[in-house]
């Protein structure tokens, strides 16, 4: 009896093919020839020698498992570099332990020819020097994230930093940028959070700052700053945490801060600077405002008795200014007060009796001109 004829494999092969065909049409495009020479120009201008962060950057396609490096999958290009010296992933942390990286050598301005990025992110790298490139701000027209802080970085922030329209996430703290804050900066018309401090930049804080609409957190601290907090600023309806502190800033605190009446300011420091004037009423009564530091700077006359029911103050730290009169019986109304310093004043009378000052300690009262009561002891 004669075999039967085997089963032709064409039906099989044919599904071969088209499993072959598909896979091909659904891959991502491999990365431009441009964008990965301008990534090894910048790996030649970086040295790290203990974690090997740049050991995958090898190949032809820098789409396909370069470490840090994310591409669009429409068009191959690079979309986001992304290089953290505290990263917790397997290459910075390959026991689970998190390394601190330690980079050193400078940012080249190759990176100004992938211009299609959207974020770029070179932080706590701690020996990175050098200038920002000024092409940054010009030739990275879709970037939304720039995060270069925990560096060494020199030299001043690009004049043209305001040039970036689609930025919402600015860093550069932790460096030592100096000169002024570039007045093109208030032209970032999507920014969200503006993170410049502990560098030693100079000059006045734009007036003009008060553009910012989708400003939500503005911290400008330990730097040189000097001349008035602009009235502008009041006007930044998002603004939920300033930190303007450790600066050499003059004149009041604006009426404006406060005024708003939105609840959104959640913490307002402004310590150790050289702020004189008066407290805003409106800014003690704020709804929202958890954390206030104006310690450390001439600011005089009453504490305004402007505390309500809404005050939830998590720091209230007065100290350390030239503050009269005496403790407002207002705050004993306040819903909760965690930590208050009104030390080193000039402030006299007698300490109210009852919350929150039954739990708070002396040194809250602590070289002022004339305060008794508890707990600083019977008035005589």
């Amino acid at each position: 009896m004669a075999s039967p004829a085997p089963i032709p494999a064409t039906p099989l092969l044919a599904i071969a093919i088209l499993a072959v065909f598909v896979s091909a049409t659904t891959a991502g495009p491999a990365c431009s020839e441009s964008d990965r020479d301008a990534l090894l120009s910048i790996r030649a201008a970086l040295s790290e020698a203990h974690l090997g962060v740049f050991s995958t950057w090898k190949g032809a396609d820098c789409c396909a498992n370069w470490y840090g490096v994310s591409c669009d999958p429409t068009s191959g290009r690079v979309a986001d570099l992304t290089l953290r010296g505290e990263a917790e992933d397997a290459v910075m942390a390959p026991d689970g332990h998190p390394a601190s990286g330690v980079m050193s050598g400078y940012i080249s301005d190759h990176v100004c020819h992938l211009d299609a990025l959207s974020s770029l992110i070179l932080a706590d790298w701690k020996q990175i020097s050098g200038p920002i490139p000024s092409c940054v701000a010009t030739s990275l027209p879709n970037l939304r994230i720039l995060e270069l802080p925990a560096n060494r970085l020199t030299g001043e922030i690009p004049p043209s930093i305001g040039s970036l329209s689609r930025l919402i996430v600015l860093n550069l703290a932790d460096n030592l940028l100096s000169g002024a804050i570039p007045s093109s900066i208030a032209s970032l018309a999507s920014i969200k959070h503006l993170d410049l401090a502990n560098n030693q930049l100079t000059g006045s804080i734009p007036a003009n700052i008060g553009n910012l609409a989708t400003l939500s957190r503005a911290l400008l601290s330990r730097n040189r700053l000097s001349g008035p907090i602009p009235p502008s600023i009041g006007s930044l309806t998002r603004l939920a945490d300033l930190d303007l502190s450790e600066n050499r800033l003059t004149g009041a605190v604006p009426d404006s801060l406060g005024s708003s009446g939105s609840g959104v300011l959640t913490s307002l420091h402004l310590g150790g600077n050289r702020i004189s004037g008066r407290i805003p009423a409106k800014l003690l009564g704020e709804k929202g405002l958890a954390i206030v530091n104006l310690s450390r700077n001439a600011v005089e006359g009453p504490i305004p008795d402007a505390f309500t029911g809404r005050s939830y103050f998590i720091v209230l730290d007065l100290s350390r200014n030239r503050l009269t009169g005496g403790v407002p019986r207002s705050l004993a109304s306040a819903a909760y007060v965690g930590h208050l310093d009104l030390s080193h004043n000039r402030l006299c009378g007698t300490i109210p009796a009852g919350p929150p000052f039954d739990h708070l300690a002396a040194e809250s009262f602590a070289s002022n001109s004339c305060l008794c009561g508890a707990p600083l002891g019977k008035c005589t």
